[in-house]
Parts: structure tokens; C-alpha cells; sequence
């Protein structure tokens, strides 16, 4: 373990920056991925430890090579990794989730990448499912069309399939902060995110911000990366969405505007419950009967 209250003495290209909590099993396949991967550029891997309960701790303890940050608290996405960036010095932050897979061309390209093309700010691969479908990693431009669910969902679709066949970087105006590389004076003062939010909306929120101050934003389609996500989302998890999307809309775009959403999502969960328990009462189907139950209880997740 590496005193997480020291600077390295000796800047690092690359700080990897991941939070953990409670997924002790990934963490140990990233820390191996570095051990056995050559990369053309000095790095660190960073891991905040959100007060982790599976043995995280007991393990990031006996690390020597990784940044050990115990947090003693949930400190959420966006905090966390602002801390990993203050106890690091280095030219380029890369935030990643622990329940990515890496790949060592993939990052030597990403650093190649910004090396050369100094009006890039961030730069991201096309993030896959296990499968290798694209999954929908990029932000559109911070326009209130994007917050509409339909609209959202067919430009993203439409997005989706013009990434899969690029072949050239292209200019987009954000990126999923599951995975990305970003140059280190994005964050002057080491707060790359808005410590407001919690849990989601942080890095929706980066790329607005990123984008009026005029940043650069780079994907790269001919490489790529598998981000595993796809864990189902508690009521608590609902509530916490909901409530970030409600403090991003506020933040930008006011809180008239941001009640209105709010309105629209408790109306589109409540005709969910309604079209399922319309189904349930006409149809026998063990699938019916579980979106209804998950509806009867989404149907609340916006009233906050």
C-alpha cells in the first residue's frame, strides 16, 4: 500500500483512479491486468475505498504498488474520485470502474492519442458489452431534447450504430464516466467533478460544463474497452437517480424546468404500473407479473 497522504515523488504519465465499494473480485482482476501489462507510459492505479465490508481493505493494505485511499465513508462517484486525483500528480487522470475490461493496446492508443492531438481535453474508446455491441457511452450536446426519454433513446440508438461503424476519432460533446482519459488540468484544484452529486449525473453534468468551457472531446471507435455494468436497480437506486437528474436539470437549466421533468417521469412510471397491471390481469406470464411488481414499486421512485 501506498500512503494515500504522500504525492508520489515521482509524477507519473497516467493516475488510473477507481472507486470501490464492495467489489473486491474486480478490483483484484484490475490490479492484475497492470501487473501483467507492459504500457508505454508510467502510471499509477489509484483505489478509493468507499468503506468497503467484502475484504477490500484487508487486501488494498498488503498492496505496495497500488494508492490505497480509505475513505471511512461513502463519499458517492463523483467526491471519491476527486479525492484519488489529489493524492496523485500526473499529466493525465484515467477514471475507470472497477468492472471494466482493459485492454493494453486499447490504452497505448488512448495515450498515443492525446500525445498527439493536443487540442483534445478527453478522449474515450467505444465501451462494449461482454456480447461487443456498442453500449450508449457518449453524450449528445447539452440540449433539452436530451432529457426527454423518446428523443434521448432514438439519438442514442442512432449514435450507437454510427460509432460501431467509424473508424476515425471523432468529436463528440461527452462521455460515460465509466472509462476515460482526461488531461490532468481539467482539474487544477483536483475536483474534476461536481461533489453534489452523489451517484449518477456527474459525468452528465462534466460534459456540459466541459462543453461550454469549450474542451475537446474525443472518441475512438477502432478501439475499445467491455464495461460489465448491467446490475439491477434497487428503489434506493431509483430515488438517487432521480433525484441527481432533478439537482442536474436545476443546476442548468432551472427549477421550473426541472419540476416539469419531474412531473413527466412520475406520470411515464405510473402508466408502466398501469400497462403491466393491465397485462397481469389478462395474461399469466411470470415475466408480466415481475414488471408490475418492479413498476408497483418504480412508480414512487421519482417522489421525492
Amino acid at each position: 500500500m501506498i500512503d494515500d497522504t504522500q504525492i508520489s515523488p515521482m509524477p507519473v504519465d497516467v493516475a488510473f483512479i477507481t472507486v470501490n465499494y464492495n467489489t473486491l473480485t474486480l478490483l483484484e482482476e484490475l490490479a492484475a491486468f497492470f501487473r501483467s501489462t507492459p504500457l508505454p507510459f508510467t502510471h499509477l492505479l489509484v483505489v478509493v475505498d468507499n468503506a468497503s465490508s467484502d475484504g477490500s481493505h484487508e487486501y488494498l493494505a498488503e498492496q505496495a504498488d497500488i494508492v490505497y485511499i480509505p475513505a471511512g465513508e461513502n463519499l458517492g462517484y463523483g467526491r471519491a474520485i476527486n479525492r484519488g486525483i489529489q493524492a496523485t500528480d500526473s499529466r493525465y487522470v484515467c477514471v475507470l470502474n472497477t468492472d471494466v475490461v482493459l485492454s493494453g493496446k486499447t490504452l497505448a492508443n488512448l495515450w498515443e492519442f492525446m500525445e498527439k492531438t493536443p487540442d483534445a481535453g478527453v478522449v474515450a474508446p467505444r465501451i462494449t458489452n461482454r456480447d461487443g455491441s456498442t453500449q450508449g457511452f457518449i453524450f449528445h450536446k447539452s440540449t433539452l431534447s436530451n432529457i426527454f426519454h423518446l428523443v434521448n433513446k432514438v439519438r442514442t440508438s442512432l449514435l450507437k450504430m454510427k460509432l460501431a461503424r467509424a473508424a476515425l476519432p471523432m468529436r463528440v460533446h461527452g462521455v460515460l464516466g465509466a472509462f476515460f482519459l482526461a488531461r490532468r488540468s481539467l482539474a487544477p484544484d483536483g475536483r474534476l467533478f461536481d461533489e453534489d452529486f452523489f451517484f449518477y449525473f456527474e459525468d452528465t453534468d462534466l460534459a456540459h460544463r466541459l462543453f461550454e468551457a469549450g474542451v475537446n472531446c474525443y472518441a475512438l471507435p477502432s478501439c475499445s474497452i467491455i464495461h460489465l455494468g448491467g446490475s439491477s436497480t434497487s428503489l434506493e437506486g431509483a430515488r438517487l437517480f432521480f433525484r441527481s437528474k432533478n439537482l442536474y436539470l436545476k443546476k442548468h437549466y432551472g427549477r421550473v424546468f426541472a419540476d416539469l421533468i419531474k412531473t413527466i417521469d412520475m406520470f411515464r412510471l405510473r402508466m408502466k404500473f398501469f400497462k403491466y397491471s393491465l397485462l397481469a390481469s389478462v395474461f399469466s406470464s411470470g415475466h408480466i407479473a415481475e414488471k408490475k411488481a418492479y413498476y408497483s414499486s418504480m412508480r414512487f421512485a421519482s417522489d421525492f
